[in-house]
């Protein structure tokens, strides 16, 4: 198990707890939810009586139940002596069978009971699942001291809206424990690809590759030790019959449904613009009203991990920009979008390698590094040594007041919350970057723009300029008189 810690520790802890306890674990899908719950009570603790069932997108109320006690008799070998018409009835039918099994195996350890996907089993919540499910809980349960209930979905806004803030029904104030599930960091990338996978690739083509996948779990399970990365690439995104070619449509259709096209609007205007745009702006270029949908929309699209909101420096809320932060979402809107089923069937063999030597993958990886440090920002701060400090990431700008001023844009500030602040500039070159005559004329203006409009009454804040780069900074009189601070690409594998 790459990674995971934490939330192993929490299950391990569950399991060993004298109560009850019901569990959410929430994040984006193919992160790899239902296989730490696998792992966990399949593997780790397989003392425990385990049962799990797992909702199917777009069927009916009588499909799923009738799925519900198809997996009681898969994990029981117990059929129903009456009918189960409702969910009422299915979660009296699994009390009974848990009872049953219990006193049939003298059982002492944890009970299990594993919902997954739960947000597909009810979406409308028409049809009662969630107070059957509530009543099935407070009644028996929460009464025992041997059972560990999980709900689980990728749907993170409909268990925050249905479980998490549910004011009035049965599940109100009732979860025990969130356990939320984000992509793997760089590190875990590396440790995944090269002992799972057995790749033998530097830190280099490891970043590459966390650029297109991010760092979800099955995506990442997808590549083929066997072949080249850029293989990989091409069997994967263009090929028709590749298994990422679809899955853009896929994740936005399981997790909105019938609204994804409405989330997917939204996302295809942040990707036009790498600098984001702010929630006004969002309602003034789709043309829609600036109202509950568009800001619930956001809220979701933020829990999947999806967009990342970045506020503009010692400046109100309003100005905070929503940008993509998911890599594999940029990838598909830059590399694969675009495409047609004819130009995908049409493309030569080697395409990947061909297009990664082009200027406009040059342009595209340089942005996509820097979403890279943006996600992983505690990396970046284990590296800097002042994570204990760490306030924030913000975007500055500033328009010239005058013909004697030059604007600047600064797009990564990091404070530090004690009058110390991190200027970031990230180079993603397959070289040492050599900062020219005139890229050091705008840093300086950069720092002096910040410090006069950005910092206004802060005259005695400390300002740092740190390069982040693949192969480090060509030594010269530019990096001596600005008093750079660098970060390499392989100190963040550290």
């Amino acid at each position: 198990m790459i990674g995971r810690k934490k939330e192993i520790q929490i299950l391990n802890d569950l399991c060993d707890a004298d109560e009850s306890s019901l569990v959410a674990i929430y994040g984006r899908r193919r992160i790899g939810k239902t296989y730490l719950v696998n792992y966990m009570f399949k593997e780790y603790r397989k003392e425990s009586l385990f049962f799990e069932f797992t909702g199917t997108v777009n069927v009916s109320t009588g499909t799923q139940i009738d799925n519900f006690i198809e997996q009681v008799y898969e994990w029981f070998k117990v059929e129903p002596s009456k009918s189960i018409e409702n969910w009422s009835d299915a979660f009296r039918f699994l009390k009974r069978t848990i009872d049953a099994e219990v006193e049939k195996k003298n059982h002492k350890a944890k009970v299990i009971i594993f919902i997954d996907e739960i947000p597909w089993i009810d979406p409308t919540t028409r049809a009662n699942f969630l107070s059957a499910l509530g009543y099935f809980w407070n009644t028996y349960c929460e009464v025992r001291a041997n059972i560990v209930m999980i709900l689980c979905g990728s749907n993170a806004s409909w268990i925050k809206n249905k479980i998490f803030e549910d004011a009035v029904g049965s599940l109100h104030n009732r979860l025990t424990h969130k356990i939320p599930m984000y992509p793997f960091n760089l590190k875990e990338t590396k440790q995944y690809l090269l002992e799972e996978k057995g790749f033998h690739i530097d830190n280099k083509m490891i970043t590459d590759v966390y650029m297109i996948f991010g760092g979800v779990a099955k995506y990442l399970s997808y590549l083929n030790p066997q072949k080249s990365i850029y293989e990989n690439i091409d069997d994967l995104f263009f090929n028709l019959h590749g298994l990422m070619h679809s899955e853009y449509d896929k994740v936005f259709n399981s997790l909105f449904m019938n609204r994804a096209n409405f989330h997917k609007s939204i996302i295809e205007l942040l990707s036009s613009k790498r600098t984001g745009f702010t929630v006004q702006e969002i309602a003034k270029k789709l043309d829609i009203s600036l109202g509950k949908r568009l800001i619930d929309t956001i809220d979701e699209l933020l829990l999947c991990g999806f967009i990342q909101g970045v506020s503009k420096f010692n400046q109100k809320s309003r100005e905070v920009k929503y940008i993509i932060a998911d890599p594999y979402i940029l990838f598909h809107h830059k590399w694969v979008k675009e495409l047609s089923k004819n130009d995908v069937a049409s493309l030569s063999k080697g395409y990947w390698r061909n297009e990664m030597s082009k200027q406009t993958f040059s342009i595209w990886s340089g942005y996509a590094f820097e979403m890279v440090v943006v996600t992983n920002i505690e990396l970046y701060l284990r590296v800097r040594g002042l994570g204990g400090l760490f306030s924030g990431v913000y975007h500055w700008s500033h328009i010239a007041k005058n013909e004697e001023e030059e604007g600047t844009q600064i797009d990564l500030v990091v404070n530090y919350g004690n009058a110390i602040y991190d200027i970031v500039e990230c180079k993603y070159y397959n070289d040492e970057y050599t900062i020219s005559k005139e890229y050091e004329k705008k840093l300086k203006n950069k720092l002096a723009m910040f410090r006069k409009y950005g910092l206004k009454a802060k005259q005695k804040a400390e300002l740092r300029l740190v390069f982040v780069t693949s192969y480090g900074l060509k030594m010269n009189e530019a990096v001596h008189s600005l008093n750079i601070s660098r970060v390499s690409l392989d100190e963040l594998f550290e």
